[in-house]
Order: structure tokens, then C-alpha cells, then sequence
């Protein structure tokens, strides 16, 4: 009896042993795969946002003025930035290069509400990026030729950067370079084995290549 009892005992301490390492090992790999898909999701709105503010300002026909181009570009009236905050930036291209921005794709809007990240097209219903896992979107514009930021003064020697005066009608013009950060959550959290819920922040610089230096 003595014996059956120690050897339930040790089997029991091993299964116990046993169980502790399968649960580290399930949890890292639940956490991982949480994570993953998070970065994913991520990943995927932000390649979509930088490849197309990238073509902000596409202008092949030089058109100034062209229909629904209502861009501040170089020169004014130009396909360029209609609207930026810290949480939406519209901008306009003329996408065919039939000299105005009213064809599809051609003024598109990216913003941040209610948990998700959205593209409106042409004054469209706008679009869910994300399912709801999104948590943070944010812009930072830097002015042409100033490593300021519209938000910061500007540093010394910097007199002519248009940084700290704040984003409006007459700065939209000088935006040069698009910040992006993002963070999207997992959208199938595991409370048991995952963690909880996870998320992945993902950042990138976007230089407008159709937006000229003076």
C-alpha cells in the first residue's frame, strides 16, 4: 500500500511537472500566433495607406484647377493635400491622367474612428479597414525641406520652416513627408492560453514624390 501510494504520489508530481511545461509552452505559442495575426492586420492596412498617399499630387498632364483636384499642391488648385489632422488625411491624384480628379480612386480620404481605420473614395461611404481592432492611428506631417514637424517650434537656423505654426490652408501646401502610426489588436484574443488581448504598433515614413522641393 506504502509503495502504491508513493507511486501515485510521484506520478502525479510528474503529470503535475508535465502539464506546467505543456501550459508555458501553449501560452508562448498562443501569444506569438496573437501577436502575428495582429502585426498582419497591421501590416496589410499600412502597405495599402503608404503605397497610395505615396501618389498624393500625381499630376502628368500639369493640370491647375482640373475638376474636384481641390488640392493645395505646388501651384495651388493642383491634385494635392485637401485635408490633414493627427487623424485624417485626404488627398487628391489624378490617378488616368484625363487632367481631373474625378475618376475612381482619385480623392481619397484614411481616418480613424470608433475603433477602425477607414478609405473613403470620391466623397463615398467610408470603408472599414480593420475589424474593429484598431486602437490608434496617428499622422505627423513634415513641411519640404524642415526637419520640423508642424506640430514642434521651429529649431534655430530653421526660420523659413512653416513647423509649429500648425496645419491649415496656407501649410498644407509645404507638407513633404507623412509619418504613419498604427496599432491594430488581435481579433481573436486567447484569455487562457494567449495572454489576453495583444497588439502590434506599426510605423513608416511616406516622402510625397510628386510634391516638388522649392
Amino acid at each position: 500500500m506504502v509503495e502504491l501510494l508513493v507511486s501515485a504520489g510521484l506520478s502525479l508530481f510528474v503529470l503535475g511537472v508535465v502539464y506546467s511545461v505543456y501550459r508555458v509552452q501553449t501560452r508562448t505559442v498562443k501569444s506569438q500566433e496573437s501577436r502575428l495575426v495582429a502585426t498582419e492586420d497591421a501590416r496589410a492596412v499600412l502597405d495599402m495607406m503608404v503605397r497610395e498617399i505615396r501618389n498624393t499630387g500625381y499630376n502628368p498632364r500639369d493640370t491647375v484647377n482640373g475638376a474636384s483636384c481641390a488640392g493645395t499642391g505646388n501651384p495651388a488648385g493642383a491634385p494635392g493635400v485637401v485635408a490633414a489632422n493627427a487623424q485624417t488625411l485626404q488627398f487628391t491624384l489624378d490617378a488616368d491622367g484625363d487632367g481631373d480628379c474625378g475618376g475612381p480612386n482619385e480623392d481619397i480620404t484614411y481616418s480613424f474612428a470608433a475603433g477602425n481605420i477607414t478609405r473613403a473614395v470620391n466623397g463615398g461611404a467610408a470603408q472599414n479597414l480593420t475589424n474593429g481592432n484598431a486602437t490608434a492611428l496617428q499622422f505627423t506631417y513634415f513641411p519640404q525641406n524642415c526637419t520640423n514637424n508642424f506640430s514642434n517650434p521651429v529649431g534655430t537656423g530653421a526660420a523659413a520652416c512653416p513647423g509649429g505654426a500648425g496645419l491649415n490652408a496656407g501649410t498644407l501646401a509645404a507638407i513633404q513627408r507623412v509619418v504613419l502610426s498604427l496599432t491594430v489588436q488581435s481579433t481573436s484574443p486567447d484569455t487562457e492560453f494567449g495572454g489576453g488581448q495583444l497588439s502590434a504598433t506599426m510605423v513608416s515614413n511616406v516622402d510625397l514624390r510628386n510634391r516638388g522641393l522649392p
